[in-house]
């Protein structure tokens, strides 16, 4: 089984390449498990980052936007109520 890795230069990824599963993580060689790294995104601090916000994995990306729309929707909620009780 292989497994993609992030070549890093100066903290910039400078190449993905595939190594087998027993190859182990170094300063310039990381493992980016399920986060859609590529070239010229940044790591620092154990993290991943692109434009400087974190690449997040897929399932951390939804559950982001999931809480993002529910506070959404909280705030029109909130907004409507308070245009039924001003009638």
């Amino acid at each position: 089984m292989a497994k993609t890795m992030a070549v890093l230069d100066d903290g910039t990824v400078t190449n993905m390449i595939w190594c087998s599963e027993a190859v182990p993580e170094t300063d310039s060689l990381k493992d980016p498990a399920d986060r859609p790294v590529g070239i010229g995104d940044t790591y620092s601090e154990g993290k991943f980052y692109r434009d400087g916000a974190e690449v997040l994995t897929p399932l951390e990306a939804a559950l982001a936007e999931i809480a993002t729309l529910r506070q959404q929707i909280g705030d029109l909620d909130e907004a409507y109520r308070e245009g039924v009780n001003s009638l």
